[in-house]
């Protein structure tokens, strides 16, 4: 009983030391981060940066109206800049088992549980995903350009947000309005609807606004679309993988035959995408974390006639009750819920849709 105990507790300190240190790097990068921060106003007349940041820095005001306009959270966020050394800012840690897609999660205060870690230090992060692997974990490292505080700091614009190709007006606008989705709602622990909610109006919002700012036949709207649908090339790939490698995990084949049959369709599949890094069941889940509920997020949108404004009307109104778990990957039981709401709001009507949610707990 007393080695188990002592087992019990130094698990119990290994896990909080771990929160605390992660949650003091996380601190540690951002209080950088506000300290280097220059004003919009003053990064724009700044001769020592090139024309065209400055340039994507004067259309910031603009998006953040549009944003507002587009029923978002108006925030103190993107009302500075910093100049950061290199492409990233944060470097990405997720994980998941050899034979599932089941993402790793790990639980924070306010935020809940969440598929991923971010890490200020790119060596920090590559000793997480090297310990992960040691464990026998499936793991992704990625770098990443932005990130949300979620409304509780003014997040800045990054240099790392601003694109050197031809969709540079459009990347600035759909990651500060991907981000801003985030100020606007969050659900503690429900990762499939903040990250796929943020991704499917952040991509819709940003079309409204290059038409809205450059016109519908504008190089800036085309350049857009055009990535969009490269993109939904790549994305239609890993949902296929995604499916397969499902149905792989879940047969009844011995378990080395998965093993083994799983390394060659990644192995493959790296090499049809030409991808840099390796492609594991990590890669894949978090693919599903921000893509998997488009289709749902669709039907809503349907529900709404459209009108993305609307759809954000509703969505504002979720809570944790609302789901039946925590990290629920089944959106459609909650979607449908709120696309009730949405053609009660429609109809003028949006207070007798309150039956149709499940008690709160």
């Amino acid at each position: 009983m007393t080695r188990a105990l002592a087992a019990a507790a130094l698990a119990l300190c290994t896990s909080a030391c771990f929160e605390v240190d992660y949650l003091l790097q996380a601190g540690e990068g951002q209080l950088d981060l506000l300290c280097r921060a220059r004003s919009i106003e003053s990064s724009i007349e700044n001769e020592d940066l090139d024309p065209e940041t400055r340039r994507l820095l004067a259309e910031v005001p603009r998006i953040k109206a549009f944003a507002s306009d587009s029923g978002l959270v108006p925030t103190g966020s993107y009302e500075s800049f910093v100049q950061l050394p290199g492409r990233f800012v944060v470097w990405v840690v997720s994980a998941a088992p050899e034979l599932s897609l089941e993402p790793k999660r790990w639980s924070f205060p306010i935020v809940g549980s969440v598929p991923y870690l971010g890490w200020f230090d790119r060596h920090l992060a590559k000793n997480q995903a090297e310990q992960l692997d040691a464990e026998g974990w499936d793991t992704d490292l990625r770098g990443s350009t932005a990130y949300s505080t979620l409304g509780w700091f003014s997040d800045p614009v990054l240099s790392s947000m601003i694109d050197d190709s031809g969709d540079a007006d459009g990347e600035l606008a759909n990651v500060i309005l991907h981000e801003s989705v985030h100020a606007t709602i969050y659900v503690p622990s429900q990762s499939e609807f903040n990250e796929g909610l943020a991704t499917f109006v952040g991509d819709r919002l940003t079309l409204t606004y290059l038409a809205d700012r450059f016109g519908p036949s504008s190089d800036e709207l085309t350049s857009f679309v055009e990535g969009e649908a490269r993109g939904k090339e790549t994305r239609d790939r890993l949902h296929k993988a995604y499916k397969d490698l499902k149905a792989l995990y879940a047969s009844s084949a011995p378990r080395a035959e998965k093993l083994t049959k799983k390394a060659a369709y990644l192995t493959a599949l790296r090499a049809e995408l030409r991808f840099r890094r390796p492609i594991t069941n990590a890669t894949l889940a978090g693919y599903d974390t921000y893509h998997g509920g488009e289709r749902a997020f669709g039907a809503l949108l349907d529900a709404c006639g459209g009108d993305t404004k609307r759809l954000m009307t509703v969505a504002r109104d979720v809570k944790e009750s609302d789901f039946e778990k925590k990290q629920t990957t089944d959106l459609k039981p909650v979607v449908d819920k709120l696309s009730l709401r949405c053609r009660q709001l429609a109809s003028g009507a949006p207070a007798a849709v309150e039956a149709e949610l499940p008690p709160k707990q």
